[in-house]
């Protein structure tokens, strides 16, 4: 009698696929709670019968704030009206960005009501010397994927107290280095050289870091509040000089590689600001060589999106280009919040769309293979 012997060999091998890392960045506008911070001009963003707002209000030397703070009643109702929108924002037809960097937002209070209502457990918020309170933050999910190293935040030494830069550092999938900043730069009312200090304190931080760790990749993100005309420009003398930083909007449309439809349907800018019927690219990411240029953990730039999905917008009719071709032609712009509405639809969302963008490195997947070797044929013995 023959038994057929078959012998079987298990062997293994490595599939590398991508995994991803959604990344969104947005200017919330006035993300405040209904109480008072003391040292702090909040008082726009009180309810009406606040002790001490009445007062404070008609304090205010600009005839505009004065009105707005003595009209607004920010009441919790309205909080909640407001987080809900940024909520819709956030998760509408989309799923929970793993990073999530808030601009204009006033302190931990609402900073959690949002985390939780979005459903995040973990953030980090700065605590500014801002006189009205406004601070940034970040939201990220807590993944085994996300390991949070430390976080930091960086005064911006200028003549008005503004907005302080947040830096957290994570190291992804246990090997990927990886340091966020989100900024909120002096507004525009302010000198372009208030800008260049900050900077000039971002890039000298991440020079810093890079002496320690030349590995460190870097993403700063938030609302820089720059616009083209600025001279000294904070850009191209200080985050692009010598191509220390790449700015994402920048790299995505001069890309060839990526659809030229896809960059004329986008909004041609992160802010539309109606008294020049002009839009500005306020919002930015910007990247180090590291996470253009790695094999690891880098940045998928055809992800790169000006977020305005159509619940946001409404067509602004007569819109011309400042400088270019002068035909009125239809935009849609995002609808400004309204602190004193009472439902949803009147409330409007913000002043600035967010902008997303995707961080790619490598799964390595280890899978068996079945390997079977030539039929050997043995006689068995009676």
């Amino acid at each position: 009698m023959k038994f057929l012997i078959s012998f079987f060999i298990f062997t293994a091998f490595i599939s590398v696929q991508a995994r991803t890392l959604q990344v969104m960045s947005y200017n919330v506008e006035n993300l405040f709670d209904s109480l008072h911070d003391a040292g702090k001009k909040d008082w726009t963003f009180l309810p009406r019968d606040t002790p001490g707002k009445q007062e404070a209000c008609n304090s205010e030397k600009s005839k505009h704030r004065r009105k707005e703070c003595l009209d607004v009643d920010w009441t919790e109702s309205r909080v909640d009206l407001k987080l809900s929108q940024i909520t819709d924002v956030v998760t509408k037809n989309r799923t929970l960005p793993d990073f999530l960097g808030i601009v204009e937002i006033e302190n931990s209070n609402v900073a959690g009501k949002l985390a939780k209502k979005l459903g995040y457990t973990e953030f980090e918020i700065t605590s500014s010397p801002d006189e009205r309170g406004v601070d940034v933050a970040l939201f990220y999910k807590k993944e085994n994927d996300i390991k949070k190293i430390s976080r930091a935040e960086h005064v911006v030494p200028v003549d008005y107290p503004t907005r302080n830069i947040l830096e957290v550092e994570f190291l992804i999938a246990g090997k990927y280095p990886l340091t966020i900043f989100v900024n909120h730069w002096p507004s525009l009312a302010n000198p372009d050289s208030w800008r260049v200090k900050a900077a000039e304190v971002l890039t000298s931080r991440m020079n810093e870091i890079l002496k320690k760790n030349p590995q460190m990749s870097f993403l700063a993100m938030g609302d820089f509040n720059t616009i083209d005309e600025g001279s000294p420009h904070p850009f191209k003398t200080v985050l692009l000089k010598d191509n220390f930083l790449t700015d994402i909007n920048q790299a995505f449309q001069e890309d060839k590689s990526i659809d030229e439809k896809l960059k004329k349907v986008r909004p041609q800018g992160t802010y539309y600001y109606p008294p020049k019927n002009q839009w500005n690219y306020l919002d930015h990411f910007f990247a180090n060589k590291n996470l253009m240029q790695g094999s690891d953990l880098k940045i998928d730039l055809k992800s790169y999106e000006i977020y305005a999905p159509e619940f946001m917008t409404f067509d602004l009719e007569n819109f011309t280009y400042v400088g270019g071709n002068k035909t009125p032609i239809k935009v849609r712009v995002s609808k400004r919040f309204e602190p004193n509405a009472n439902s949803k639809e009147e409330i409007g969302f913000s002043d600035h769309f967010p902008i997303l963008v995707k961080l790619e490195y490598p799964d390595e997947v280890v899978k068996p293979a079945l390997k079977t070797e030539k039929t050997k044929k043995k006689k068995a013995k009676r």
